[in-house]
């Protein structure tokens, strides 16, 4: 996000974000050749009246130096060259842009400036064409896929986006097309309908040649050297590992002191999930610190920020930014999808297990040996498979995921992916859809049964580990991921507690408080729970017409 991450990649996103607007600006220009060369003359008027003015001009190139620099200085900072295939991608187009686009800023900068000469297309496609075609076509690509990775991976932190993003990838696809089709049709056109003198001399484009010479080894020596950084710090850190890291399963590593818990992993070909690429930006890297967390630095303004928004506790904390001095135990809280991980023996990190606090719901089909007395085998398969097949899709429909049938029963948990509040109100929501699904299977059940259907819900906020059970000695196979814990065994109990109540659903508290809801009409109650001292305070609601979502607070 925007107001995310330190004043250097707040800077840094600043930056790309002017030099994409330009390059937009700029792109589309070339797009209107495809109507005409007069079209696309006449718009960069206006493109050189923003972008050449004084003003304009010192944005830009401002912005091109900070992003340059700072994304050098990020380089050079990394401890490993180990990262994901996108993070790579644009690091790669990033250090060889330079190359393609130093010697047209010469061109229609440099010898502008020293010379007098006006960069019109006029000029500048005679100049590019046929010769420099291909050259400048690769250039514009990597630009704007480099570009493109770097906005998607801002933007898809933004729930609106995803609902977006197919508008959005047909954009990203169509423009590069449009925009190469454009100059390329401009300047044949352009060359069958005009002799075009060129305003700049021998003298001149020899002096710009010098001048690409010189910037390409300015640009060139500073990548040089930040990569020589990483490879001097990984050298040093082979002979300064002096602390031991802690995964879960009893996996160990050692590493050097000042490296991050994200690139420590991944030195190690450790998965842990990160979307925004280490940035302090979204909180898929979070860890639970087990133990040595006394001695890690204390977050940063940017990490404190994300722990903040996500209500975080003191233990945890993001791998991207905790830098480790001594011995730590750490427990990833994000699973990590198995296509980005390369060790057989780390599949996911279901595979060890992730302990974190979830929402478990149970369903339950009431009366079920009742409902189903004398009636034909097709009836009975095919009213429970109608209710299963139902109140499964409303568990997934609101982000849930369904863990097992059990007989008439379901068992499902939320807020895996997120946390626990938008666990919460997804479960809620999925509850009210239930309800709706008891309704419509009740009005059209069919005479051949006689009592009602009637569905019973239990829905508990608790830590609980998941795990992928049998996933060990399965030759690589996966287990089925569940959730174990005192939790479910409490949304168990408040799913039968539904018969004492006369009920629809019997929540705990915590999850209501949890999602910021209010449920009117419902009972509020205290039960004794085996093995717990302190009374359970839930609420049992008949129906759930009286529940009130708060609107959903962006994880």
């Amino acid at each position: 996000m925007v107001a995310g991450g330190n004043w250097r990649q707040r800077l840094r996103l600043w930056s790309g974000l002017i030099l994409f607007t330009f390059c937009l600006s700029h792109f589309s220009n070339h797009a209107l050749g495809i109507i005409s060369f007069q079209a696309m003359d006449q718009a960069s008027i206006w493109h050189y009246w923003v972008w050449r003015s004084p003003l304009g001009e010192t944005v830009l190139i401002l912005a091109a130096l900070t992003h340059v620099l700072l994304a050098l200085w990020r380089t050079s900072k990394r401890r490993t060259l180990k990262m994901s295939r996108w993070e790579l991608l644009q690091l790669a187009l990033g250090l060889y842009i330079p190359w393609l686009l130093i010697p047209h800023v010469t061109t229609t900068m440099g010898v502008a400036k020293e010379f007098g000469f006006l960069p019109l297309y006029e000029q500048m496609l005679t100049l590019l064409w046929p010769n420099a075609a291909v050259n400048q076509s690769i250039l514009l690509l990597m630009v704007w896929t480099h570009a493109m990775i770097g906005l998607h991976f801002f933007l898809r932190l933004y729930p609106a986006y995803q609902k977006l993003k197919p508008l959005a990838a047909g954009f990203a696809f169509a423009m590069p097309v449009l925009a190469i089709w454009g100059w390329i049709e401009g300047a044949r056109r352009l060359a069958l309908s005009r002799d075009v003198t060129l305003r700049i001399t021998p003298d001149q484009q020899l002096w710009a040649s010098e001048v690409v010479v010189q910037f390409r080894a300015v640009v060139f020596g500073l990548i040089a050297v930040s990569l020589l950084a990483i490879l001097i710090r990984y050298l040093l850190s082979l002979k300064a590992r002096s602390l031991t890291v802690v995964y879960p399963g009893g996996l160990t590593v050692k590493a050097q002191p000042g490296a991050t818990l994200l690139e420590i992993s991944r030195m190690n070909d450790i998965p842990i999930a990160s979307v925004c690429g280490g940035r302090a930006r979204c909180s898929t890297c979070r860890v639970k610190i087990l133990e040595g967390g006394e001695t890690l630095p204390k977050p940063s303004v940017a990490e404190a920020a994300v722990l903040t928004r996500i209500g975080a506790g003191s233990d945890i904390r993001l791998a991207c930014q905790a830098r480790p001095e001594s011995n730590v135990e750490v427990q990833p809280l994000v699973p990590v999808k198995a296509s980005a991980i390369i060790g057989e023996h780390l599949k996911d990190a279901y595979y060890w297990g992730v302990e974190q606090d979830v929402v478990v719901m149970f369903v339950d089909l009431r009366n079920f040996t009742g409902i189903t007395e004398s009636q034909l085998a097709y009836d009975v398969v095919y009213l429970l498979n109608s209710y299963l097949d139902q109140a499964s899709a409303a568990i997934r429909e609101e982000g849930g995921y369904v863990d097992k049938f059990i007989g008439d029963g379901i068992m499902a948990i939320f807020g895996m992916d997120s946390n626990a509040e938008t666990g919460a109100r997804q479960a809620l929501a999925a509850c009210r859809r239930i309800e709706k699904v008891m309704k419509s299977l009740d009005k059209e059940k069919g005479p051949q049964f006689r009592d009602p259907i009637r569905l019973g819900i239990g829905l508990h906020l608790g830590p609980a580990i998941l795990g992928r059970i049998g996933a060990a000695g399965t030759a690589g196979k996966r287990g089925g991921l569940t959730a174990l814990g005192d939790v479910v065994n409490t949304a168990s109990r408040l799913e039968t507690e539904n018969k004492n109540h006369g009920s629809f659903m019997v929540v705990s508290k915590a999850v209501v408080d949890a999602a910021g809801a209010r449920i009117d009409g419902a009972e509020e109650a205290e039960i004794k729970v085996r093995g717990k001292e302190i009374p359970l305070q839930i609420l049992a609601v008949k129906s759930l017409d009286g529940l009130h979502l708060a609107d959903a607070v962006p994880a």
